[in-house]
């Protein structure tokens, strides 16, 4: 009878999960697992070569566990386990795996990607919570020493999250914005009371109103002095654009004003909201923006659009649904939107709607 009851119980949380979402979030959800996840769990980039990231696997795990889908969430988990962590529940996973040039699937690149990290240590407890079930809990507590000690370092006076350990010792460091989660620190400060994460979470703000181009948009990439931790020109004139990095800071901030009412994140949003007075009509935002916000580029990426239409309704909720019925409802197709290639932009569209029309977190 015991088991049985906790069948029934993670039956209904995985019903309950699913109904409190809007329809085309759970179809587009089982339109993307059926199109770019594999029958073995491996979630599949057709346009760079058939391979599988880190972050792909982790962006599958959020949304199983947003749509209550745990079998799907453990057949993801078990490939990266298997495949992108050696088997080592310790470890942090490889960043990149496919075909090598000689013909064998396997790692690409061993080195971790924080990013990818932080989700899926962040989906873990989530699923910890929804499935209760301690074995996902212990497998995140097993991943935060590496990702503390390989990917958090001392800059200056400041705590900083590097985008991988290969970051560690630079001068000036790198690092990425939109790999900066105040909500996931949020939930590691809780889960992993021993270490500082909410210092983190605090220097992080600070980055993150620094590292903005004279448009007020987040840029790219992020250079600081080693020693001071002050903002330093990028090397690469391109890494101090707003593109298909950087937008994902705007989802991120929607995020903590959403679930976390954040004043700091709203503060922060508003070079995002200028955005809608493009003078185009209908609004079209460029696909990449120089740091004096001028179009980089004479394309849009419905990608970007549909991430940062959460950040939009904040302020701006009437114009923010007239974008994504302009934009990306005419989009719309079998597979999800748009492009059938580009898996990046599927899950920006979708953690978009997810975000915006979601009344809870994923857990």
């Amino acid at each position: 009878m015991p088991a049985l009851a906790a069948t029934t119980a993670l039956l209904w949380s995985s019903l309950l999960a699913q109904a409190a979402l809007p329809a085309e979030l759970r179809d587009t959800w089982t339109a993307y697992r059926r199109v770019y996840v594999s029958a073995d769990g491996r979630v599949i980039d057709y346009r760079n070569g058939s391979i599988s990231t880190s972050e792909g696997q982790a962006y599958a795990l959020v949304r199983a566990l947003w749509v209550g889908d745990r079998p799907t969430f453990d057949l993801v988990l078990g490939w990266t386990l298997r495949n992108l962590q050696a088997g080592e529940l310790d470890r942090l996973p490889a960043w990149k795996w496919g075909q090598s040039p000689e013909g064998a699937w396997g790692v690409l690149d061993a080195q971790p990607a924080s990013d990818a990290d932080q989700l899926i240590i962040w989906a873990l407890l989530g699923a910890a919570d929804l499935w209760e079930d301690a074995g996902y809990r212990a497998r995140a507590r097993a991943l935060f020493e590496p990702l503390w000690e390989q990917e958090v370092a001392e800059v200056g006076d400041r705590l900083v999250l590097l985008p991988g350990p290969w970051a560690r010792g630079g001068d000036p460091v790198r690092i990425n914005p939109s790999y900066l989660m105040p909500f996931v620190w949020r939930d590691f400060a809780r889960a992993d009371p021993g270490r500082p994460w909410t210092r983190l979470l605090d220097d992080g703000y600070r980055l993150l109103a620094d590292c903005r181009s004279p448009s007020g948009l987040p840029v790219d990439w992020c250079y600081l002095d080693a020693t001071t931790a002050k903002v330093v020109p990028a090397p690469e004139a391109a890494h101090a654009d707003f593109g298909f990095e950087a937008f994902r800071v705007g989802w991120t901030l929607a995020a903590e004003v959403k679930w976390h009412r954040e004043r700091r994140a709203r503060a922060l949003l508003g070079a995002f909201v200028n955005l809608l007075s493009r003078p185009a009509r209908p609004v079209k935002v460029p696909g990449v923006i120089h740091p004096d916000g001028s179009a980089a580029v004479d394309w849009e990426y419905p990608g970007m659009e549909g991430a940062l239409v959460p950040a939009w309704a904040i302020r701006r909720p009437a114009a923010a649904r007239r974008m994504w019925e302009e934009r990306i409802v005419p989009l719309r197709a079998e597979h999800g939107w748009g492009d059938p290639n580009d898996y990046y932009g599927q899950n920006w569209i979708w953690f978009g709607l997810a975000l915006w029309q979601s009344k809870e977190r994923p857990a």
